[in-house]
């Protein structure tokens, strides 16, 4: 329903559509148990198309006053509240900017943002809408793999783009490094949010404004300012073209909390803000505006919102972030389990399977009980980083670090983490390692990340060892700040020329290596591990000398899977985590067959068991196949 409001050329015929939805509960009373009706007397737009037409811009004029129905939604023939929609005569091809001006009853006015347009504005928080332009249809993935099969490269557009796009659009730059994400043999790109955002400076994403909308920063391209979605239609379609899935991270807990002409449209209809449906706390209020999930207008609206990227762009999964402000255990009813089944039954209809489902929700594993619950595919596992970030620190790992390898324990059939090291939210992982000259204290970590269960996903950077510190809090730095060790939302470009350094082309190498030998080897993506359930307090290995030795910084662990064709892969993975070589024994179920997935050796086992010697911050990937 919402992904058919907003402003649009109408069936390319080069007249602007308008069309603004208000939910009534007079009418259907599912749309809202807390909130109003708006007191709306008119609501005209104004723009910088209004010239075109013979008008002046920006001025309120009653030749562009949206006329009022009742609107009854298709899909369920339910008459849903009212519709207030406009169409102009035909305009010249181009990007035009635009706001609603609304009277209320009271005789005040405003201008509010369009709470469904596609399209951030230049300036003042506008909205957009384009006339004419290049179109294209986006093909989908030809085989969309499992995400337990996937390898995720988590990829910030302005950053990654900054050191090579010239002045082009970061959406059009980001198909130069396509060919490379492939080489590195990631199968999957996670974008953090690429949606409208307050202001068009420097932003994550994670403050969203316009949930329709491409970023306007993203799309600026001088040359051609009517080709915005066209660029990422076209870039997904370049990925898919790759075989790589495209994941949308996407914020449904809040919206930005700043003023009428600069905040979230659903809000600021309402003379009183405080009167809308839309917005107010539902679940653990932490960030901006929050949604109101009592509402059935807010899941309408995030639902579509979803279905619109799915359907229009094509895209293979969503990253669901901060789940913990729209899921209340005691309310299974509403926020993100209802959602969650919404998509997932709109999937089923299209026959779109392997879309993973993705949450980012508490910090522990307390995720992965909510990932069983409300139906979701997937958590992103942050302990992984979290003891990983403190182990490098601290120069010592703890028993702990089993439960990290059994990334998949606890997870229902057919649900997996995801699993990092590093990733947006905090310093770069070689920063706990000391330096970029201290690369090699990561490798037994990225060993283990890309052999343990789950879904492993890399950093934008973390394959050539790029290093920038983040606070974990700013609140103390000042606003102006641009410096990324005492600001976390700054820009963090990526100096390409690192990945052909001495610690750049090494670790680069290494990561390729390991995402080769995981996407080879499909026994990999199963949860199968032992020794499961190792306690907190067991330092030493067991009788066959799997589990931690605390004393010599070592881990031994098994890891086995169907391999396709009836065949069973084993993987005996051995890791040492210290400055020194140390001495290993573990037993073997066979003395022969058994070749070292990292050097080739292939090492002489006797009478079930090899003693042999691992280097100082390294491992091997002991494997057979049956």
């Amino acid at each position: 329903m919402y992904q058919n409001f907003g402003a649009r050329d109408l069936n390319h015929t080069g007249a602007a559509n308008f069309r603004l939805f208000i939910p009534d509960a007079t009418l259907d009373p599912s749309q809202y148990l807390r909130g109003t009706l708006p007191t709306l007397s008119s609501v005209k737009v104004v723009g910088d198309f209004q010239s075109e037409l013979g008008g002046r811009d920006w001025t309120p004029d009653p030749a562009f006053e949206l006329s009022r129905t009742r609107f009854t939604d298709p899909e369920n023939q339910v008459t849903q509240g009212w519709l207030y929609e406009l169409t102009t005569p035909v305009l010249p091809e181009g990007f035009y900017q635009y706001k609603f001006f609304v009277t209320f009853a009271s005789g005040q006015t405003r201008y509010v943002c369009d709470p469904c347009t596609r399209y951030g504005g230049a300036e003042n928080q506008n909205s957009g809408f384009v006339i004419g332009g290049p179109t294209m249809t986006v093909p989908p993935l030809a085989a969309p793999r499992p995400l337990e099969e996937l390898v995720i490269y988590e990829l910030m557009i302005d950053d990654f783009t900054a050191g090579f796009r010239a002045g082009r659009a970061p959406l059009a730059a980001v198909l130069d490094q396509l060919d490379y994400l492939q080489d590195l043999g990631v199968n999957a790109i996670e974008f953090l949010p690429w949606t409208q955002w307050p202001g068009t400076g420097f932003n994550w994403g994670y403050e969203p404004q316009d949930l329709f909308a491409v970023a306007y920063p993203y799309t600026l391209n001088p040359a051609n300012d009517a080709e915005k979605l066209f660029l990422l239609k076209n870039l997904v379609s370049e990925c898919h073209r790759r075989g790589l899935h495209v994941i949308l991270d996407g914020v449904f807990d809040h919206v930005t909390a700043d003023d009428a002409g600069n905040g979230f449209g659903y809000r600021w209809l309402w003379e009183n803000p405080d009167d809308s449906p839309y917005c107010g706390n539902f679940a653990g209020a932490a960030f901006g505006q929050d949604l109101d999930y009592h509402n059935g207008c807010v899941l309408d609206y995030v639902t579509d919102v979803c279905r619109y990227w799915l359907d229009e762009f094509s895209i293979d999964g969503i990253r669901f972030d901060y789940t913990l402000g729209f899921y209340d255990p005691s309310r299974p009813g509403l926020g993100l389990p209802p959602l969650l089944a919404r998509l997932r039954g709109h999937l089923d209809q299209q026959g779109r399977g392997n879309f993973p489902l993705i949450l980012e929700h508490a910090w522990d594993y307390t995720s992965i009980d909510v990932v069983n619950t409300v139906g979701a595919t997937s958590c992103w596992l942050d302990p992984v980083r979290g003891l990983s970030r403190q182990y490098l620190t601290q120069r010592a790992i703890q028993p702990g670090i089993m439960r990290l390898l059994d990334a998949a324990c606890d997870f229902a059939p057919d649900r997996t983490a995801v699993t990092y090291i590093e990733n947006h939210d905090h310093e770069s992982i070689m920063l706990n390692a000391g330096s970029r000259e201290e690369w090699w204290r990561v490798q037994p970590y990225a060993i283990a990340l890309l052999t343990a269960a789950g879904a492993p996903m890399l950093h934008n950077g973390q394959e050539f060892a790029e290093l920038y510190p983040m606070p974990e809090d700013d609140g103390g730095a000042p606003a102006d700040s641009q410096d990324p060790a005492v600001k976390r939302v700054v820009p963090r470009p990526l100096r390409w020329e690192r990945a052909g350094d001495g610690p750049g082309a090494a670790t680069l190498a290494l990561y390729q290596r390991l995402i080769a030998l995981r996407r080879n080897h499909a026994g990999l993506a199963s949860p199968n591990f032992y020794p499961r359930g190792w306690g907190e307090s067991w330092t030493e290995p067991d009788a066959d000398g799997f589990g931690i030795n605390e004393a010599q910084q070592t881990v031994v662990f098994h890891r086995w899977g169907p391999a396709g064709n009836g065949r069973l892969e084993k993987f005996y993975v051995v890791l040492n985590f210290s400055p020194w070589p140390q001495n290993v024994a573990v037993s073997f179920p066979e003395d022969d067959g058994w070749v070292d997935l990292l050097s080739g050796w292939t090492p002489t086992v006797q009478n079930h068991w090899l003693n042999f010697q691992v280097g100082s911050n390294w491992g091997h990937v002991f494997y057979k196949k049956y």
